[in-house]
């Protein structure tokens, strides 16, 4: 019965913590969402090494300038491998949706196939990328 007095500071912890937890999951998705985003941008890829080499290194204009020169030869080869290297993983999920298909029933593969149509959206929402045809 003593306990039942004291049901309003339980529930408001249990809330306190809820909206803790809530929040927590929330900002952590968005935030690994975000750093994700920015390390898959090449357009600013360069300004932020420079901009993060100067902040911590304080280079001189002489040495600022042969790495940008250094960035700007080596950012493509970056850039590339890593295209094709999204391309690769691209071509393996492709690959492995069909061999999913292959042991689902055909309603299943129906809800599978809808699954495919979001998850082929949402690379292209956030990363402009389209994953090959089947």
């Amino acid at each position: 019965m003593r306990l039942l007095r004291y049901w309003k500071i339980v529930l408001g912890l249990v809330l306190v913590f809820g909206a803790g937890t809530v929040s927590g999951i929330v900002g952590t998705h968005y935030f690994i969402k975000r750093g994700i985003e920015r390390a898959l941008n090449f357009e600013h890829w360069k300004a932020g090494v420079m901009n993060v080499l100067q902040s911590k290194l304080n280079l001189t204009s002489q040495q600022h300038e042969k790495i940008e020169e250094l960035l700007d030869q080596h950012g493509r080869e970056i850039h590339g491998t890593f295209s094709r290297t999204f391309n690769d993983c691209g071509h393996i999920l492709v690959q492995l949706q069909r061999q999913i298909d292959q042991e689902l029933t055909p309603q299943q593969r129906a809800i599978h196939e809808q699954m495919k149509q979001q998850f082929r959206a949402e690379l292209k929402k956030k990363f402009n990328f389209d994953l090959p045809e089947e």
